[in-house]
């Protein structure tokens, strides 16, 4: 008995249909990835954010840290017997040995090492501890031991000093304890006894010229120098993290340790002693959208600061007169990256009174910039009333493009340093020297299409101002020349080759000349070469041909010719594939499609029903006709030795044979994705030497092809064989 079920919903009711399941998956999916978008970009917002907020961070710190020690430069070390033979008592290991050497023969503090150009500067400085020790007992004149108070505020025991470090000993009058002002080495350490030597240049341990009481200052005297190392002074990354920029210090014998990272670059200004003005760079520690980016993608914040040293020589001398510039010459053909300067010297003070011996000019100051009052790059050539200026760092700066340059002179003696002279202009209006002996041939290496030509030509000086070479192209000797090419990869500051290659080139004689440019002016043009593509061989056909008439259209679908660049082992010269339908042993052009495609379908409105294709090349040459009737019993080919899975070394025989009706034209073989190469073929045999002695070890693919006298081919399966050469 059928027994009926009461439900409690009606029978025609509906559920959801697959149609609105998958629209509301669709609009979840669009809400998901508009949250996901949003979520990205709050997260590399927040990224951004935090790293502005760290440059400015880090730009305080290095400003706080770099102030603080700069303005105590030359703390309590000023004496002649310690600054005026620096040479004398700062031990080698005190000094650091990258990003540049510290020249000690200037005497004087702080040291500024120039870092050239866009390279940062860096700066010593010497200064005595602030806390100080002081002397447990008295010590004699020409004792060469003194004992430290242990109850001292300034670390009273011996295991603050190490062997090399300088001390002075004594205080200046003002402090009403002692005016005879002493230095000396460190030699030995016994507890709180030390065993010094007051004069490193006699034999032997020098004592004390002076007697000092008990109670006596004995100070540390510190070797201190700030660095930045970047990419520019340190291109290895030997001292710095790649990509990250650093400040860093070093105090006496230790090594440098970092202040703050991405600190790019550092410039120490003299004004008038004892003024200066810092410069720093900073950056973001990665690439962002910020605001104001550089074209390098980091943002960059520049911090200009004015300090002034607490302890500094006074002289009675004033700041001497400003210099003249008399002459500025270069920038030519002879020297197209430099600038050769002269000014008058100066004798006279700002007041116009000569200037004693005692405050004669010690140094000149040169600056030059390529915008006025900027003073950018800065140059110290001593105490001469000439010099020349290398603009190499300018020219390669991307962010300068003027060929006129500012120059202006100052002088320096013990009162200060003068006025800037006028700035004095100078432009470059010769345009770099021509390339010289160029050439040009055709590329009929192995494996190639004989349709590119191979330019080289030599820069014929050092490439100080060029930034790029343009390479024209004409059909007739003479021009008119069209610009191919403009190859910017020069190699700065050497003489060499350089090498283009033009591609894809019809059959035709070509005609070439190539200018150096140097972003402001062309060169004349280089020596003229020429060189001829020809080709006289048709190119293969395409295989595998078969078109299909359904209705009002035709399908046509091929295997791209040997001889098509996309395949890459025959001439690599096809530019397109010719349709065709055949029409009582005519030939209708239907349609013509680029190499490298293997198929296109095109309107059949008259209903034709056989069909050809061609191949043409870069000379016109035009292959034999392949109709939907060729190749109807393509070649095959096999390899019969080594077998898959084989270990193999030394010079190997691989080997098989190939049949067709028709006659062989050739077989070719490959290793891996290396160029086909021609093998012995003797009957239906062939056969190919393979010298693995020279490979790595490993897996190698072999691979093999044969053509016969109607341009049909086929390819063999490959097989994979092991190289062994161990012994």
């Amino acid at each position: 008995m059928l027994k009926q079920v009461q439900t409690n919903f009606p029978l025609d009711a509906r559920g959801f249909t697959l149609v609105e399941l998958m629209l509301a998956a669709a609009v979840l999916l669009i809400a998901l990835s508009a949250a996901f978008g949003m979520m990205i970009s709050q997260r590399k917002a927040f990224k951004e954010e935090n790293e502005l907020i760290e440059m400015a961070q880090g730009s305080r710190a290095s400003v706080d840290i770099l102030l603080r020690e700069l303005r105590h430069a030359g703390y309590k070390v000023l004496e002649q017997d310690f600054l005026g033979a620096l040479s004398n008592w700062v031990p080698t290991e005190y000094l650091p040995t990258y990003p540049a050497t510290v020249n000690l023969a200037l005497n004087t503090c702080p040291i500024i090492t120039e870092g050239g150009g866009t390279s940062p500067d860096m700066i010593t400085i010497f200064m005595a501890d602030l806390k100080e020790n002081a002397l447990a007992a008295a010590a004699a004149i020409g004792s060469t031991t003194i004992t430290l108070d242990p109850n001292a505020p300034g670390f009273g025991d011996g295991s603050k000093f190490r062997v090399n470090d300088i001390i002075r000993i004594g205080r200046n009058a003002e402090f009403g304890l002692g005016q005879d002002i002493e230095f000396a080495k460190i030699v030995a350490i016994s507890g709180n006894s030390l065993t010094i030597d007051t004069n490193p240049m006699a034999a032997g341990n020098q004592g004390l010229s002076t007697a000092h009481p008990a109670g006596e200052a004995v100070m540390e005297v510190n070797v201190i120098t700030y660095a930045v190392i970047n990419e520019i002074n340190d291109p290895s990354c030997s001292y710095h993290r790649a990509g990250h920029p650093v400040l860093k210090r070093k105090l006496n014998e230790a090594d440098y340790l970092d202040v703050a990272e991405d600190v790019e670059d550092m410039q120490i200004i003299p004004h008038a002693p004892p003024r200066y003005k810092l410069q720093l760079i900073i950056r973001t520690a990665s690439r962002g959208d910020y605001e104001q980016v550089s074209s390098d993608g980091y943002k960059r914040s520049e911090i200009l600061v004015d300090f002034r040293l607490r302890n500094f020589i006074k002289s009675s001398c004033l700041a001497p007169e400003a210099p003249v510039v008399t002459s500025l010459s270069g920038l030519n053909s002879a020297s197209p990256c430099t600038i050769q300067v002269s000014w008058t010297a100066a004798t006279r003070d700002i007041k116009g009174q000569a200037l004693t011996s005692d405050c004669a000019v010690t140094d000149y100051v040169v600056t030059y910039a390529p915008a006025p009052n900027t003073r950018f790059y800065t140059a110290y050539p001593g105490n001469t009333t000439s010099c020349t200026l290398n603009i190499s760092e300018i020219l390669r700066d991307a962010n300068y493009v003027t060929n006129t340059y500012y120059v202006s002179v100052a002088a320096v003696n013990a009162g200060g340093l003068s006025a800037y002279s006028p700035e004095q202009t100078i432009s470059d209006t010769s345009p770099p020297t021509a390339p010289q002996n160029l050439t040009a041939t055709v590329n009929d290496a192995a494996g190639s299409s004989g349709h590119s030509i191979i330019l080289t030509w030599i820069g014929n000086r050092p490439e100080c101002d060029v930034v790029a070479y343009h390479i024209y192209r004409g059909s007739s000797s003479g021009g008119p020349y069209t610009l191919i090419f403009s190859d910017a990869n020069v190699n700065v500051g050497a003489i060499q080759s350089y090498t283009y290659e033009d591609n894809n080139l019809p059959c035709n004689t070509y005609y070439y000349v190539v200018k150096a440019y140097d972003i402001r002016y062309e060169s004349a043009s280089s020596n003229e070469a020429s060189a001829t593509v020809a080709d006289s061989r048709a190119p293969a056909g395409p295989t595998g041909f078969t078109a299909a008439a359904v209705g009002g259209t035709v399908t046509f679908n091929w295997t791209v010719s040997i001889d098509d660049p996309s395949e890459g082992w025959g001439d690599n010269d096809v530019v397109r594939y010719l349709l065709y339908a055949l029409v009582d042993g005519t030939e209708v052009l239907l349609s013509s499609t680029p190499a490298g495609q293997s198929s296109q379908t095109i309107d059949n409105p008259l209903g034709y029903s056989n069909f050809g294709i061609k191949a043409i090349d870069l000379c016109g040459h035009i292959s034999d006709l392949i109709s939907t009737t060729s190749c109807p019993n393509p070649p095959t080919v096999a390899i019969g030795s080594p077998s898959s899975g084989d270990t193999v070394a030394g010079v190997v025989t691989v080997s098989g044979w190939a049949n067709s009706s028709r006659p062989l034209a050739w077989v070719r073989l490959r290793i891996n994705a290396g160029p086909w190469v021609p093998a012995t073929v003797s009957g239906t045999n062939w056969s190919y030497s393979w010298d693995t002695a020279t490979l790595a070890d490993g897996t190698y693919t072999i691979a093999v092809k044969v053509l016969d006298s109607d341009n049909c081919s086929s390819e063999a399966s490959s097989v994979e064989v092991v190289v062994d050469n161990s012994p």
